[in-house]
């Protein structure tokens, strides 16, 4: 059974710039946020494209991770992006494994970003995972802070 993992983040930047980072920018997250992302590296694609792949080193409750992961969506239309993972630590404990970035536009300034996980897990035993969610709010208040700067 597929479960999910909702979380709404009040942002200072546009949602465009917000959304570029995970899009096109991805790979600067390592140096936005690194106390969570520790590097990223593109295995396949181009970024911004969907279908690009990546494996990301992170940290999450101070134990570090990798997983590899495949871009399934950009809509730039809604301001949104589906990742999925094939392969890491997160498929050690869940069949499955996708999270969704969304980003509105919140008049008159800023915006508002919507983060869902969707997963299965491997048991009824299986932890939620909110300790990943906080750490990708942090993340996303990390790369409103450094998009916040550039304007």
């Amino acid at each position: 059974m597929v479960s999910t993992l909702e979380e709404d983040l009040e942002l200072k930047s546009s949602a465009v710039k917000f959304l570029e980072i995970f899009a096109t920018r991805t790979y600067e997250l390592a140096n936005i946020s690194p106390d969570i992302v520790q590097s990223l590296q593109i295995t396949s694609g181009d970024w911004g494209t969907v279908g690009f792949t990546f494996i990301i080193h992170y940290t999450v409750d101070g134990v570090p991770q990798v997983a590899k992961q495949v871009v399934d969506s950009i809509n730039l239309i809604d301001l949104s992006i589906t990742f999925r993972v094939t392969e890491g630590d997160l498929l050690d404990v869940y069949n499955s494994f996708k999270r969704t970035v969304k980003v509105t536009p919140n008049i008159p300034s800023g915006s508002v970003v919507h983060w869902t996980f969707e997963y299965e897990k491997l048991s009824n035993d299986t932890p939620d995972p909110t300790s990943l969610m906080e750490a990708v709010i942090q993340l996303s208040k990390d790369v409103d802070a450094y998009v916040s700067n550039l304007i």
